[in-house]
Parts: C-alpha cells; structure tokens; sequence
C-alpha cells in the first residue's frame, strides 16, 4: 500500500539527510543556488528538497525560482517522495507522453499509484502545473481520494474553489497548502517551483516525525473514535475500528477550535469488534469487543478470508463458526496502525495509546 511504501522511504531519506552531503540530484551536495537569496520565504525548504533528492536546479547553478514547475517536473518529484515503485509499460497510457521522454516513467509511476484520475487519453506532462492540480495530486498519492469525496461535504474555506473542493479542503487542513489572502486560494493559478518544494517538503516533515506510544495511564487530551457496533435483529452495520473518515473530521474539528495539537494524544483499539450473523445477514448478538488475541485466534480459522478497507483504514476478516452462521471481525493491523498514525501526524498528533 501506498503509507507502507512511504513510510520505507522515510526511514531511508532520514538517514541520508544525517550524512555530511546531503543526496542531490546527479551526487552532488547541495552548496546552494545562485537565484535563491538566503532570506527568502522558501530558501529552507528549497534546500531541504535539494538535501532529499526531491529537486535539482534547472543547470547554471539555478533553482528556477519562480518558474513555473511541469505537470511532469512534479509527477517525478512525488515519485521520488513517496518511493514508489518505477512503472515503465510497453504500451504508453497517456499519448502525448512518449515512452522515450524523459518524464515517462513518474508519469506512468504516478498513474499507477492513483495520484492522478484515470480518466482521459492525455496528461498535458509540459502544461504549468496548476495550484488545484498540485492539491489533487499531493492528497490522491497520500491514499486520500475517498476521504476528498467526503471533505467536499465539509466545505471548501475558500471563496473561489468551484472544483477539486474536497482535495482542496484536505491539502488545507492537513497544513500542507496555505490560500493566497482575502479568502482566496487561486486554484487555476500556475504552481512555482519553490511552492511545489515547499509543499513536499511539509509532507515528508510531518509524516517524518515519530509517533511515540504512551502508557494507558498518560496525563493528557484523548482522541477516543467510537466503533460502531451492531444490535441483534437489526440491519447489519460496517464496523470498522476508527475509521479514518471519523478520524479526520475529529482531528479537523480540534484543529479548527485551537486545540493544541501536541499535548493530545490518540487512542487505538488493540483488538478487534466480533459480530456474529445468521445466514440471512441479521447480527444474532451484539457486536463483542475482542482482544488481540482473540483477533489472531480468528484469524486462524478454516476457511477464513482476509480483507482491508482503504476507506476506512481497517482491516477485517469473514469466516463461517458453524454452517449456520458468518462471523465478522475488525481488527487493528499493523497496517492501518500505521495509516491512523500517519494521520494524527499531519494534524501534528505524534503520541498515541494502544489499549
């Protein structure tokens, strides 16, 4: 999954940025740009892009500061961001990206990884990259495409957003996008060079930060999401730990009522939630709150079938008790563990505890 791939990567460009030269783009070190004075707003960030191997200058000892940056120019940048795995077809998807480009490769990598829509024969790889464009892309590769369809509910904090409102919303409250003043966020606007540095470089920040674990008995703020459970001889709900729907709009929420992010901390269930129903789909019971073992016990049984939902961030699994009745348990992986954390992260959540 695409938070695992990231999650490596991280661990790796940690390591290099703890190197005496830093990774750039052809080996070299970065000794800085020529176009970039050290005073201004986006000097650090440009640095710290050139550091991880993100960006390299445009030759001549030049960052490009204030060029517009290429549909194809970011898609190789979050290609090497989120360390995705190069695709290369024999057949192009995209016919205007030729399969001898330079860019053929990010493009087909990003299309791969869902961070672009699918839709359309052509990607306009040389066309400036818009600020809507880079919202979209950014929150399509963190794997957050079905949390935009409901953000888009929420509505968008900007008077001049007509569409991509709900990855628009989602890049602005992670913190990862700012408006351009007066209520505006000049979606339609082209993408500079350094904006785009920027706006990378803040996600690898924040999703690079340790999550600590706490003891169950800590001194501060809980984030505690409700799992939802089912009631005998009623319509049979989705149960998923945390979900990370929920998750969001409660972090979003704190978020936008000044709460202090760092002194909150995020509480995840250990185990799973059990609902057991007859052959016409009906919970015969409540819904039971299991401990992790008992999760591993489930998911030991005959003929059990293992599923993960990118929607909610959970992991659950079906399997049949007797040959009357199904069983179906959600359960708290390693995976959507990590899913959750990197969420609470990019509020600026960086404890939790497991109970």
């Amino acid at each position: 999954m695409k938070k695992q791939l990231f999650s490596l990567l991280l661990a790796v460009l940690l390591c290099l940025s703890l190197t005496p030269s830093s990774l750039a783009a052809g080996g070299e070190g970065y000794e800085g740009y020529s176009d970039v004075p050290e005073n201004h707003w986006a000097a650090g960030s440009i640095r710290r892009a050139t550091e991880l191997g993100l960006f390299q200058g445009v030759g001549d000892g030049l960052f490009g500061l204030g060029r517009p940056i290429s549909r194809a120019a970011f898609a190789t940048a979050m290609t090497r961001l989120f360390g995705w795995e190069e695709v290369c077809p024999d057949k192009p998807s995209y016919t205007d990206v030729a399969r001898n480009s330079w860019y053929y490769t990010a493009v087909e990598t990003v299309l791969a990884n869902d961070a672009v829509a699918a839709s359309g024969h052509t990607f306009r790889p040389e066309d400036e990259l818009t600020r809507g464009e880079m919202a979209s892309m950014l929150v399509r590769g963190l794997g957050y495409t079905s949390l935009a369809g409901t953000a888009a509910d929420y509505g968008v904090p900007f008077s001049d957003v007509a569409v991509n409102k709900g990855f628009i919303t989602v890049a602005y409250d992670l913190g990862l996008m700012d408006g351009k003043g007066g209520g505006r966020f000049d979606p339609d606007a082209s993408a500079t060079r350094e904006q785009a540095a920027t706006v990378l470089v803040r996600v690898y920040e924040q999703c690079a930060v340790e999550s600590v674990r706490l003891s169950a008995d800590a001194d501060c703020q809980l984030i505690t999401i409700s799992t939802p459970t089912a009631q005998p001889d009623a319509e049979m709900p989705v149960t998923p730990l945390e979900p990370l729907p929920e998750l969001y709009a409660t972090l979003r929420r704190m978020k936008n009522n000044g709460a202090d992010m760092s002194q909150v901390a995020l509480r995840l269930m250990a185990g799973g939630v059990r609902t057991i129903t007859d052959a016409g789909g009906n919970p015969i019971a409540a819904s039971q709150l299991i401990t992790a073992g008992e999760v591993q016990e489930a998911l030991r049984q005959k003929d059990v079938h293992i599923f993960y939902s990118e929607q909610y961030e959970s992991a659950y699994c079906i399997y049949p008790p007797n040959a009357y009745q199904t069983a179906y348990v959600w359960y708290q992986s390693e995976e959507s563990m990590a899913a959750k954390l990197q969420m609470a992260r990019l509020f600026g959540v960086t404890r939790y505890i497991l109970e």
